[in-house]
């Protein structure tokens, strides 16, 4: 038997200013396809042979390039054209990428797959529980289930979950479909947090189905990507039958599901303190140090610029107080290339802004260089970590910040220490993210979620949506 493996995703952000281009994506083919995916074993175990497609994906931005997705899905189906004898195809595909034109990105690659290899092949997709799918998807994806954390730190689990199950389905000859329920609702992510209720209950609940219940091989609660503006933007269950004798079985665990979700909707909510910027700034001075705070409405790993200056300019007007505060980073590549022109102690008027919104309107600031370093980072804990920016750092007073040359969410240990910063050694680090994330807990003693304007603002009934559809919780009364 033959599988194809590859990775094509993205989340699209459709209230960022500009889309996603080609260049924006880390790339891979061949044997770098499978050092990429942790599945290889699993197919190697069963004796199954791997094709390896493409590994594309990019941080969260703008909707993507009509020309950028067809260059890369013409790599995914020539390779299916190449290989006629495929058994199975496992894809990582996000669940909420928008392609320009084209819309759902997952959706039309998934159709286009299947016009090719007809109902003689399993299709697995591998998924973030931030996706909106199509009402038809599960016509087309045999197996599909999504990350059980956010924040997340169970995607190997996930894809190798999604990987064994299609072994399962191949070995046995099924070519059974997913149980779908769209829900008309929808939330930031940061409000559907898996470490606190309601959402933590929620995913007990579909991981004692996938321990417990032989019927079940794959149970998902996808919160959605609320910054689609789309038809298919919502809420949505899943619950995968285990043999085509379980659907009936799978399709009641759906109905069930999708009930108590439902009825749930009104408990969501900020997993910690969340605060807008003015009364973040007075409060970070008076916790516990060091508080780290999140820039929720600034957050890259959304789809936002990165260069929001909203939470800098009322740290710089409240002044410091004696306090030492870190920003890391803002994303300016003008202001990263004046830095990278002076030396490490010059002192020089910077303007800092990227004047594309009313969020990065430009400031000047008086500043000491510090130097530059690069960026480094994983995307699972078990890699090493790689290069992801280079980042700037600048003093102003008792104010460090990190401008970088891309956007980029420091959210790891490892993002601080390759700039020589340790955020434990100030009162306060702010870092452009929603979720407090693990290893900033770590760092952190005390924690506030700004509710900063930006990309991905979280007060979403506030949104200009002219797509979505209605009615919609909490956009309606429903």
């Amino acid at each position: 038997m033959k599988v194809l493996i590859g990775a094509f995703a993205h989340e699209s952000n459709d209230f960022c200013p500009g889309f996603t281009t080609r260049e924006m994506f880390e790339f891979y083919e061949g044997q770098d396809v499978l050092d990429h995916l942790p599945v290889s074993d699993i197919f190697q175990k069963a004796g199954i042979e791997m094709v390896p497609s493409i590994f594309a994906c990019a941080q969260s931005y703008g909707p993507v390039e009509k020309e950028t997705y067809l260059y890369f899905e013409g790599k995914i189906l020539d390779t299916l054209r190449q290989n006629p004898d495929i058994d199975g195809i496992w894809m990582f595909c996000h669940g909420a990428m928008n392609v320009e034109e084209i819309g759902s990105g997952e959706y039309r690659l998934a159709c286009d797959m299947r016009e090719i290899t007809g109902d003689r092949c399993a299709i697995s997709f591998g998924m973030d529980l931030h996706g909106n799918l199509e009402e038809d998807f599960c016509r087309q994806v045999n197996i599909f289930r999504c990350y059980h954390t956010a924040p997340h730190t169970d995607q190997a689990d996930t894809y190798r979950r999604t990987a064994q199950t299609l072994v399962h389905y191949l070995q046995h000859g099924y070519r059974i479909f997913p149980q779908m329920r769209k829900l008309p609702m929808i939330f930031p992510g940061e409000m559907a947090a898996t470490t606190v209720e309601p959402m933590q209950g929620i995913i007990a609940q579909l991981k004692q189905w996938e321990a417990s219940d032989p019927a079940i091989a794959c149970a998902s609660m996808y919160v959605g990507f609320a910054w689609t503006d789309a038809p298919r933007t919502s809420s949505t269950v899943v619950v995968v039958p285990a043999t085509p004798e379980d659907e009936a079985y799978c399709a009641k665990k759906a109905d069930e599901l999708a009930a108590a979700v439902f009825d749930k909707r009104k408990a969501f909510r900020f997993e910690m303190l969340a605060l807008p910027p003015r009364e973040t700034v007075e409060e970070s001075f008076r916790l516990p140090a060091p508080v780290c705070v999140t820039d929720m409405g600034d957050n890259p790993t959304a789809g936002t610029t990165g260069g929001s200056l909203v939470l800098l300019k009322e740290y710089l007007a409240a002044g410091s107080g004696g306090k030492r505060v870190l920003i890391a980073g803002i994303y300016d590549p003008q202001a990263f290339s004046s830095c990278i022109a002076h030396s490490p102690g010059d002192v020089f008027t910077l303007r800092l802004g990227l004047d594309i919104d009313s969020v990065t309107q430009p400031v000047d600031i008086r500043v000491i260089y510090r130097g530059c370093h690069k960026v480094l980072g994983y995307d699972f804990i078990t890699n090493p970590p790689i290069e992801r920016c280079q980042g700037c750092t600048v003093s102003i007073g008792n104010i460090d910040v990190v401008i970088t040359n891309r956007p980029y969410a420091f959210t790891q240990k490892v993002n601080f220490s390759s700039c020589q910063l340790d955020p434990r050694k100030y009162d306060v680090f702010v870092t452009k993210f929603g979720y407090i994330f693990p290893e900033l807990k770590e760092l952190g003693q005390s924690y506030i979620m700004s509710n900063t304007p930006g990309e991905s603002y979280q007060m979403i009934a506030e949104l200009p949506y002219r797509k979505i559809n209605h009615p919609i919780f909490p956009l309606d009364r429903i």
